[in-house]
């Protein structure tokens, strides 16, 4: 069961709809929502005048400055916000890189909220950055990848492949208690139907056993496995995906390979990301 989450701060569109998506799952199991503004450092340094060519950088102190107002203002809006909902609130201001920021907090938390597209360089609303890459690269915690605006879908799309990272993924889905909130179809995907319906009913049958309702949806095609599993979501009232898989098949090199990035931001749901 959710305890806590952290959830990026930017000020884009994508964060504000983190924000609103974990104080829906806050008011439903309890848990403390934290909210965390990160003064990208490294994209406030300007290379040195006196020193020119020399390889050695200087941080702008007026920047500096602003920067950390503009994260106060942020930090704030997001108390007043979670004061109006009746969530419990925690506020962190950081200075540093936002990636390593995030991971260092993520360790007190469930799980982490950030936009699909984040946008700490220069925030509030600043020029898109790495960020959700950086994150997603070694996450201590499952990371919900989040799109600017948020639909009213209650079903939750579960990418199942029968690895061992999505089994995993699929246990941490579980212990969130977020299953609970949504009504559950796992897609398998294979060149053989039998074998896609084997796979599928494992994870339907681990589902059951913990009380939750599934539909178990199998899947034979050749065609690119990623682009299926975003066609169902977006096909039904999907308001969650839920992926995990590492490694060498197709559905796990389209989910974490070089493709990621581009991917993410076609979705047009939030992602439940682990491994």
């Amino acid at each position: 069961m959710l305890k806590g989450m952290l959830v990026g701060l930017d000020g884009s569109a994508f964060s504000d709809s983190a924000v609103s998506l974990g104080l829906e799952w806050a008011k439903g199991s309890g848990a403390v929502l934290a909210g965390q503004a990160v003064v990208d450092r490294p994209g406030l340094t300007a290379p040195d005048a006196v020193a020119a060519g020399s390889g050695f950088f200087k941080l702008n102190e007026r920047e500096l400055v602003e920067a950390q107002a503009k994260a106060d203002e942020l930090l704030a809006r997001f108390a007043a916000r979670c004061a109006e909902a009746g969530v419990t609130a925690r506020t962190r201001r950081d200075v540093g890189d936002p990636a390593t920021a995030i991971l260092a907090q993520a360790q007190r938390y469930d799980l982490i909220l950030l936009g699909l597209e984040t946008r700490f360089r220069a925030m509030p609303g600043g020029s898109p950055c790495d960020t959700l890459d950086k994150v997603l690269h070694s996450p201590p915690r499952p990371v919900v990848a989040v799109p600017a605006q948020l639909g009213t879908g209650r079903t939750a799309v579960i990418g199942y492949d029968g690895s061992l990272q999505a089994a995993r993924t699929l246990a941490t889905y579980i212990a969130t208690g977020l299953a609970a909130n949504y009504q559950n179809v796992v897609v398998t995907i294979d060149e053989a139907y039998e074998d896609a319906a084997e796979v599928a009913q494992v994870a339907a049958e681990y589902l059951t056993l913990h009380g939750v309702a599934v539909t178990a949806l199998p899947v034979e095609t050749r065609l690119d496995p990623a682009a299926v599993l975003l066609d169902h979501a977006h096909r039904h009232e999907t308001g969650l995906v839920v992926m995990g898989a590492f490694g060498h098949s197709a559905l796990r090199q389209f989910f974490f390979g070089s493709t990621t990035r581009g991917v993410l931001q076609k979705s047009r749901v939030p992602v439940f990301l682990y491994h």
